[in-house]
């Protein structure tokens, strides 16, 4: 089981660093062209899930620097997509089991992507 929880840390880690790619290119250019709320909320989830940490939807709304009542809808839709668990107000927001298993094969393969990336 633990190496499941060490692949689990590894896809983690590149979730982390796909947000600071995301977070480098909203830097140098204008964000507006790349408007992805509801995938920075399943990287940051997945994060958060990988580590055992528990994210409220306030601090994840936070965490992706998104305005309140668009974070508010992308999670409904989120949920209605069976991408996030339904949560009652206050509960931490969790991503289903099948959203957190597409995640890490997408992760592992961009991983694998990246593997090939030279120096910068």
């Amino acid at each position: 089981m633990a190496h499941d929880h060490d692949e689990n840390l590894d896809s983690a880690q590149t979730a982390e660093n796909l947000l600071q790619v995301r977070g480098l290119r909203s830097d140098i250019f204008p964000s507006e062209i790349f408007d992805e709320h509801a995938w920075n909320m399943m990287l940051r989830l997945f994060v958060a899930q990988s580590k055992g940490d528990a994210v409220s939807e306030a601090d994840l709304i936070t965490l992706t620097a998104t305005p309140s009542g668009v974070g508010q809808r992308w999670l409904a839709h989120l949920v209605a997509d069976n991408q996030v668990e339904p949560y009652a107000d206050g509960d931490p927001v969790v991503l289903t089991q099948p959203a957190l298993d597409r995640m890490d094969r997408f992760l592992r393969m961009s991983s694998g992507i990246h593997q090939s990336d030279g120096p910068a």
